[in-house]
């Protein structure tokens, strides 16, 4: 019995490539337009995204993996037969699936005539109705959730955490298979209940712009009880962060260390009905990247949790103002018709500083005049001593603060970032103690 090739992609690009011959030779496919590049084949189980097309329509966001027939399609020419095999996994986006479940399959097939601009066409048609019936009349029920898909920037509300939370836990929980890769086949139901009791952080804009930049100058650290955080906690930030474009980690308590959950926003650029059933079926996250992490497990700037390790680092040394937003009140009647604990969601700013003496600072040449603008004093890490005798070490972030008399306006900068004062739209924080 031969065991089945792995699926590979482009490290490159990130495309799935095609294999040809034996041994297997990687090929981009015939239909893409790249630059010329040679394909660097990397299994996709090793890449946090992968730019697919779903299998029916050729939409550039799918979010399942369906298993069915193994279809094979023979086209008989005069001089040559052509053999092309479509496999027993389709990849489908919202909207197909939304048609299968349903049980459209015709409308299925009016997207794909649409996007091959073949409606004039009926024996296109037809060839395709056939290969779509072929997999589908096989299909099998189970379905995998796809989680590396490059969905466009999406920001999650800070009013909507508690149920952005508990759809993520409904789907931890739910039958929907995740894949393999992720290493959470046997933690699911433990980070379910992690979620369940954890504390929920939303990062506002300039304390996302502030912990992303830190982010990237993170000094190596070793994770211990006394640099990470709490058991259980769920950051979300403004927006994605970092180049692996991450909106939210959780952090659970796990056997001998911790759960570290990377996720992803998904359904940005859908409507109606096929994000409608997204939402109830997935929710607004899809984990991309899962670890479980021990004590002195090194944590550094190329991480992929530096984002989630420099944003509490900050908050713990006081760099932040904690708010509590009210959430929506269709979410709080739903916890209090369930007899749960009223969600609290907290709101991360920057917290300001500003030297006494920026006031009557004044600039070379103009003496007695006050400063035209404010501009920023960058920030970096430092180690500081802390222990028993002062031997251990703990990574603190120097501010960037402002300096310049506090009505004059910012000047943009190219290494620091805006400091907070407004709120986020719709919320209406509540002031708590950091």
């Amino acid at each position: 019995m031969t065991t089945p090739l792995e699926e590979m992609a482009c490290r490159t690009c990130l495309v799935p490539l095609n294999t040809l011959g034996t041994p297997p030779t990687h090929v981009h496919p015939v239909h893409l337009a790249t630059d010329g590049h040679t394909p660097e084949p990397a299994p996709v189980s090793q890449l946090a995204t992968v730019r697919r097309t779903c299998d029916f329509c050729g939409d550039p966001y799918p979010i399942w993996t369906l298993h069915g027939a193994n279809v094979t399609a023979v086209a008989i020419g005069s001089t040559a037969t052509l053999v092309q095999n479509f496999g027993e996994t389709w990849a489908a986006c919202a909207t197909c699936q939304t048609h299968i479940d349903d049980g459209r399959p015709d409308l299925v097939v009016d997207r794909a005539v649409q996007a091959l601009d073949v409606r004039t066409n009926p024996e296109v048609r037809g060839r395709i109705q056939e290969l779509h019936l072929a997999f589908l009349d096989a299909r099998l029920p189970d379905r995998t959730l796809l989680t590396t898909t490059p969905w466009p920037a999406a920001s999650i509300a800070a009013k909507d955490l508690p149920k952005v939370r508990d759809r993520l836990t409904h789907l931890y929980r739910g039958n929907d298979h995740l894949p393999a890769a992720l290493g959470l086949t046997e933690t699911r139901a433990q980070v379910a209940d992690g979620l369940d009791q954890s504390r929920l952080y939303w990062i506002d804009d300039d304390f996302t712009d502030l912990a992303e930049h830190a982010a990237t100058q993170l000094t190596a650290l070793t994770i211990g009880h006394d640099l990470g955080p709490p058991a259980n906690v769920l950051i979300t930030w403004s927006r994605p962060v970092t180049q692996h474009q991450i909106t939210a980690a959780s952090w659970t308590l796990a056997n001998n260390g911790w759960q570290l959950v990377l996720y992803r926003a998904i359904g940005a650029g859908l409507d109606g009905k096929p994000l409608q059933r997204l939402r109830e079926q997935v929710g607004w996250l899809v984990p991309m990247t899962a670890a479980h992490l021990t004590e002195q497990h090194l944590i550094d700037a190329g991480h992929p949790a530096a984002a989630l390790f420099a944003t509490w680092l900050l908050i713990t040394q006081k760099a932040a103002e904690v708010d509590v937003a009210r959430v929506d009140k269709t979410i709080a009647k739903a916890y209090a018709r369930t007899k749960r604990d009223q969600p609290e969601v907290r709101i991360v700013r920057i917290r300001g500083r500003r030297s006494p003496s920026d006031a009557a600072e004044t600039t070379p040449g103009e003496q007695g005049q006050r400063q035209s603008s404010r501009f920023w004093v960058s920030g970096h890490w430092r180690n500081q001593a802390h222990g028993p005798g002062r031997s251990l070490r703990r990574p603190v972030y120097i501010n960037p603060f402002l300096k310049g008399p506090a009505e004059s306006p910012l000047k943009t900068s190219t290494t620091v970032r805006m400091l907070s004062s407004h709120k986020p739209q719709g919320e209406e924080p509540t002031p708590r103690p950091a």
